[in-house]
């Protein structure tokens, strides 16, 4: 019989190696995007690499990040009933390993979210590029730190303690927070995307299709495919 720390720790493994493959196909279609858009001072065989690299990472960048987060849901499911619920909570490492996970999830849902809406041709607009690219690099970082104080939590060391100790940070104090300030940075971020819906909805941008001539002034991308 597997039991739900083995599947914690299998689901653990599985969601940080999928967002990682995530957030580097990410970073590899930004580099080729930018070597495309270079082409002409570029060696053609450099730009020939970069556009097979980007076709090829970003689907798979898209597949990982879903395959990631439901291995987030279910590593957070398991680690529910891995340990005594009552030890771990007493733990101010452990609450604020929750907290770097739940908004992490949060986060890469946006990305999956974006990427889902618009397509490939979120890459033809310079300023969802952004957008999304910030969104996976906060969620990323977040998610890191969360795993590196899992690691703390299990095996009583972390690779990121020189980090922790260079920068002056106390990992279990860092990211406190009291309940009534935790609810409302909740409740805040459920009413700014409640908003943000309507006037969606209300300006019509549901129907907004991305693509080269639609919103690009200053760069000049175009879709991450192969030819």
């Amino acid at each position: 019989m597997v039991s739900m720390s083995g599947l914690h720790a299998l689901s653990a493994e599985l969601h940080a190696g999928m967002l990682t493959l995530a957030f580097a196909c990410i970073m590899i279609v930004v580099a080729s995007q930018i070597v495309v858009r270079l082409r002409k001072r570029m060696p053609k065989r450099f730009v020939g690499w970069a556009i097979t690299a980007r076709g090829y990472a970003e689907p798979a960048g898209y597949v990982a990040a879903i395959l990631g987060v439901l291995a987030l849901v279910l590593s957070a499911w398991t680690g529910m009933y891995a340990w005594p619920m009552d030890k771990l909570m007493e733990l101010d490492l452990v609450k604020n390993k929750i907290l770097l996970t739940a908004y992490s999830t949060i986060l890469w849902s946006g990305v999956i979210f974006i990427r889902t809406r618009f397509g490939r041709a979120l890459w033809t607009c310079p300023y969802m590029v952004w957008v999304y690219v910030g969104l996976a690099a906060i969620a990323f970082g977040m998610i890191a730190v969360a795993g590196c104080m899992g690691s703390l939590i299990t095996r009583g060391e972390s690779l990121l303690e020189p980090v922790y100790e260079f920068v002056g940070i106390d990992i279990e104090k860092a990211f406190e927070m009291t309940p009534d300030l935790a609810a409302g940075i909740t409740l805040a971020s459920m009413l700014i995307v409640i908003v943000s819906m309507i006037v969606a909805r209300w300006k019509n941008l549901f129907d907004v299709v991305l693509a080269p001539e639609t919103c690009q002034k200053i760069f000049n991308w175009d879709e991450p495919k192969l030819y």
